[in-house]
């Protein structure tokens, strides 16, 4: 097996990102990506909007959930239907699934019915994102692959900046439906794109198998686990009480096995072979992108919040300040993607975990001494490790997998992170009930006593859980060192 190093940065370098042949794929890759990070940016601003015009404050959960447990879905079917029907076909379903869903919520009458809009959007989404990341080996040498993965890191800063002032415009010169309907002209352009920019290669049909309707029966089955196991891992945002918090957490988690078991022993996989195999390569690196992801939810859940309870941000505030990672992590992943050679990458790489367990040490310490710039210079820290390491990690893990599992990989990765983040925030749940952040079963909002009494401890139990993935990327470190000396002496 050998990995290649990227080439020296320079503008040739740079520039053939957007040479003739890939101009196409690259901006549908970067519509892509951009299209689902401004989405999530954007419903979350809209929010208020949507629940004062079609009320039901006790279902707005359901408005990101179901968009969540169907993107999830989507994203764990997608390496599979890619390796049967080539791209093309899953892409005009992926489309077709979210324009109806944006036309559906945008013109919804009922929160029921945008909700219904949000799961279709979902799907959509969720292949999208998993084709996406799934064709950049399709598409660009690996020397090229840290020059797009730091383009994607710089759509994702850009949607976090514009996101919630994208949201306000739209919402002011028509109303919250503007949100989900604007997608539409980005679509029609994204398909249009990647009808372009798809390798056109056949894809071989499967033989016949004797045992067709046994294989259909696996996999309904599998189907089955797959949809009780996210439903699961998804509804725990909603349950407040610890003990049927834990129970479903551990319920979830245990159908999850159990499908990784099955799909395992089935001829026509979805997950790739070695996926959470701890002993293999592949394996390691699964479960340290899903560990990441469950250490760093408690961000994207308490951050904005603290902002504005404990120092008095405004709305707006409080979501620059926690897109002040995405902007750090950018800047890093420009800095990674420059790499001289493959040595400073696995240092890179070692060290990003660190960093993100540094982050989250730092957002406890502020919240202890009450310090705002401490505040700021945690999200700078948390986005500077993911920065330096993700897309080193997600190169080193797509490029060394072989024949169907890179599809497979390639695909999966930001799905099991999607996965991470939705435990991750059940367990942080879990966490601020027995740390007396949040009562059990409480509805008020959180407040500046409750953050300074208990605040740093939740941010405290999560920098020691991100301690977990930090030294097992020292183990995945030393294991590509040798996969790669053993190829190159091979």
């Amino acid at each position: 097996m050998t990995f290649s190093s990227p080439a020296p940065a320079g503008p040739s370098a740079h520039l053939t990102l957007f040479s003739a042949d890939r101009l196409a794929g690259t901006l549908a890759l970067v519509l892509g990506v951009g299209s689902h990070a401004i989405n999530g940016f954007v419903t979350a601003a809209v929010l208020p909007d949507i629940i004062r015009d079609l009320g039901g404050q006790d279902r707005a959960f359901w408005v990101f959930s179901s968009f969540q447990m169907m993107a999830i879905l989507a994203g764990c079917l997608t390496g599979a239907t890619k390796v049967r029907f080539g791209a093309r076909l899953p892409f005009l379903l992926a489309t077709a699934l979210l324009a109806g869903g944006s036309v559906l919520a945008g013109l919804s009458t009922s929160l029921e019915g945008l909700i219904a809009g949000r799961a279709l959007q979902g799907f959509g989404e969720g292949m999208i994102i998993a084709l996406c990341y799934s064709l950049i080996p399709d598409l660009y040498p690996s020397t090229l692959a840290p020059r797009i993965f730091a383009l994607l890191a710089g759509v994702w800063a850009v949607a976090a900046g514009i996101g919630p002032v994208s949201a306000g415009l739209l919402t002011d010169l028509w109303s919250w439906r503007a949100a989900f309907l604007v997608n539409i002209p980005f679509v029609v352009l994204l398909f249009a794109l990647m009808n372009t920019a798809l390798p056109s290669r056949d894809v071989p049909k499967p033989p016949i198998q004797a045992t067709a309707q046994t294989g259909r029966g696996r996999m309904a089955f599998r189907l089955f686990l797959l949809a009780a196991s996210i439903f699961l891992l998804t509804v725990i945002g909603e349950m407040h009480a610890p003990l049927p918090l834990a129970m479903t957490i551990l319920a979830g988690l245990f159908l999850a096995g159990l499908l990784l078991r099955f799909d395992a022993a089935s001829p026509h996989r979805l997950f790739p072979r070695d996926a959470f195999r701890i002993r293999t390569l592949v394996g390691l690196g699964t479960w340290i992108v899903f560990l990441v992801s469950v250490a760093s939810a408690v961000r994207m859940i308490f951050v904005t919040t603290f902002g504005q309870v404990y120092w008095g941000l405004s709305v707006t505030q409080a979501s620059y300040v926690a897109a002040l990672l995405a902007f750090s992590w950018t800047i890093f992943a420009w800095v990674s993607s420059r790499a001289p050679d493959r040595k400073r990458e696995l240092l890179y790489l070692a060290t990003g975990p660190f960093l993100i367990t540094a982050g989250l040490t730092l957002t406890a310490l502020a919240v202890e001494t009450a310090s705002l710039p401490l505040y700021l210079l945690a999200a700078v820290v948390a986005g500077a490790g993911h920065g330096l390491s993700n897309q080193i990690l997600m190169r080193s893990l797509m490029y060394t997998a072989e024949g169907e599992d890179q599809n497979l990989v390639s695909s999966i990765l930001p799905t099991i992170a999607s996965a991470g983040i939705a435990i991750g925030g059940g367990l942080t749940g879990l966490i601020a009930i027995l740390t007396g952040l949040v009562a059990p079963g409480g509805t008020e909002l959180l407040s500046q006593e409750a953050v300074a009494r208990s605040g740093a401890s939740v941010f405290y139990v999560n920098a020691v859980l991100a301690l977990v993935p930090a030294f097992a990327m020292l183990i995945l470190r030393r294991r590509l060192i040798r996969a790669e000396a053993g190829g190159l002496t091979g």
